[in-house]
Order: structure tokens, then C-alpha cells, then sequence
């Protein structure tokens, strides 16, 4: 028998969410031991019809949030933490991917392979077939790897991934220094050891978490298979948190500076900025410096090493 998943879903407005836990148990082996964590957050009498706990609902912990109460992603994804209950594994996801058959069992098997104390599954997630919706066949083809991009006007590192055939996937997940946040598989306790930042908003998200898991001795591995797909096509009947919120760039602001202050490219002294740094930063186990060279970037230069 494997262990049980702790399975995190942060929904903004979102009318596939339903579809998104009916994949997660559908194609489970073992159904009964997940548990799904869940902040929805939607528009009272607007989004009623697109509450997404339909089946198992013993299995689903509710945070229902107000939608224009909602602080972002990364709030979302903190709070859904809180709902924890000591299962084994973490996964974090999106509300609008599908599953491949067994994926937990596989999940599970991939990660026992990895060399590492604590490794962590992670890249971006596989894209929803182009034929969708008109077929909701969702066959593995590929293996996505991350990969540093390039630095935006504010500072912040841009990842992006390469997809390579399957068949030229390594007989084992390898490092990569980095990290995606809708797909992230691990030892549950990485909630503790690294607990998800409440005051980034959105752009940083990823790079943060990503030094933020080596400095505190975890490993990240592309998956060399990857049993989950993710639709990143804009729908219009999906709504997002900066449609809704006018102050979204003022968060936004404030998440990027606190990003670049975690990251070393520049100190900030606001304590709007630098609230609960400690708690949020970075580890002690491996340096700053330790995780630049592995990943071939420079944060405060704003460069990134070509291969």
C-alpha cells in the first residue's frame, strides 16, 4: 500500500475545478488515500454553480473565501496549508489540470528514485491536448524541463521549460534548480520546512521557492514522466484575480520587492516588504551563492549563464 496524499488546490473563479478533482480521484489507484485541500475562492451568487466538491466530499477541506477578500496565488496557497492533517506526500496543483491512470502510485515510485535526502518533484505540468475540449484524451508525450530565461524589467527571474519526446526521457528524474508551482510533488513535510510565502502575490512565486527549497537542503528533480497536464489556454469563462482587483499591482509591487530582497539583488528596509522574512527566507543549510552557481544565474548582476 503507498502512502497518503495531501493534495493542494488554490481556485480562483474557476468553472473546470470539478473536472480537475474528478481526474484526481478518477485515475488515482488508491482514491482513499487522498485528501484534497482546497481554497475556493468565488463571488457569492455569482460562481455558485461552479462549486467544484461534488463527489468525495469527505475527502475535501474547504477554505471558502469571498473572492474579493482574496490576496493572490501565493496567499491562496498558504492558507491551504493550514488544512494539513499529517498525510505523507504533498501535491500541489492547479484547479484546471487531469491525471494519467495510477498517478499517485507513480508519483510516489518516481520520487523513491531520486538521490536525495529530500527531493521534490517538479517542473511544468504538460499542456492540455489543442484538440481540447473536443477530445479529453490526455496521453503522455512528452517530458518538460525548466530552465532560467531571462530577467524582467523588475528584477525578477523568468523561468521556462523545454519539452523533449518522451522516448529521450533519462531512465531517472534528474536536478534542476528549479521549480513550478502547479506541479510540485514531495515529502509532506516540506510544509513545515518550507512553508509557502503568504506575502508574494504572483510573479517571483516560483524562483523564490525554488532557492528557498535548496537553501534548505531540498533537491528538485524533473520528473521523467510526467503523469499531469495543465491548461494554460486564457478562457474567458475562467476569471483572474488581477481582472477583478484593481490594487492587484500594488501587491504585485510589494511581492517583486520582497522577492528581490530575498534574492539579494535589493535590500528593502519597508516592513511591508520585509514581514515575516524570517520565517518565509531563506535556509541555512546551502548558500545563496551555492544555489547562483548551480543555476547558472547571478541575482543582483541580473544574469543568466547560457549553456
Amino acid at each position: 500500500m503507498s502512502g497518503s496524499i495531501f493534495v493542494s488546490i488554490a481556485a480562483y473563479r474557476d468553472p473546470d475545478c470539478m473536472n480537475t478533482l474528478r481526474s484526481l480521484f478518477a485515475n488515482a489507484r488508491e482514491p482513499d488515500r487522498i485528501r484534497v485541500g482546497l481554497c475556493w475562492q468565488a463571488l457569492p451568487g455569482t460562481d455558485d454553480e461552479f462549486y467544484p466538491v461534488l463527489d468525495r466530499k469527505g475527502q475535501c477541506a474547504v477554505l471558502h473565501v469571498d473572492a474579493r477578500e482574496s490576496r493572490g496565488a501565493c496567499w491562496a496557497r498558504s492558507r491551504i496549508e493550514s488544512l494539513w492533517c499529517g498525510e505523507d506526500y504533498l501535491l500541489q496543483i492547479d484547479s484546471h489540470m487531469r491525471f494519467t491512470t495510477d498517478w499517485d502510485v507513480v508519483l510516489q515510485e518516481m520520487l523513491a528514485k531520486c538521490e536525495s535526502q529530500k527531493p521534490v518533484l517538479s517542473t511544468y505540468a504538460q499542456e492540455f491536448p489543442k484538440s481540447f475540449p473536443e477530445t479529453d484524451e490526455f496521453t503522455p508525450e512528452i517530458f518538460p524541463n525548466l530552465y532560467a530565461q531571462k530577467f524582467d524589467d523588475h528584477g525578477v527571474l523568468l523561468l521556462g521549460s523545454t519539452c523533449y519526446p518522451l522516448l529521450q526521457a533519462p531512465e531517472l528524474p534528474e536536478r534542476n534548480p528549479f521549480f513550478s508551482a502547479n506541479f510540485f510533488f514531495a515529502d509532506a513535510s516540506v510544509i513545515e520546512s518550507v512553508p509557502y510565502d503568504p506575502h508574494l502575490y504572483f510573479f517571483g512565486e516560483e524562483i523564490s521557492m525554488a532557492v528557498r527549497l535548496f537553501t534548505h537542503n531540498w533537491d528538485v528533480f524533473t520528473p521523467n514522466a510526467v503523469p499531469v497536464f495543465h491548461d494554460y489556454n486564457r478562457r474567458p469563462e475562467r476569471g483572474l484575480h488581477w481582472d477583478d482587483h484593481g490594487d492587484w499591482w500594488d501587491l504585485d509591487r510589494r511581492s517583486r520587492a520582497r522577492v528581490r530582497h530575498l534574492l539579494g539583488t535589493e535590500t528593502s528596509v519597508d516592513p511591508d516588504i520585509v514581514i515575516d522574512i524570517d520565517k518565509y527566507g531563506l535556509g541555512a543549510a546551502r548558500s545563496l551563492a551555492e544555489y547562483e552557481k548551480f543555476a547558472g544565474v547571478d541575482f543582483r548582476a541580473r544574469t543568466v549563464r547560457r549553456a
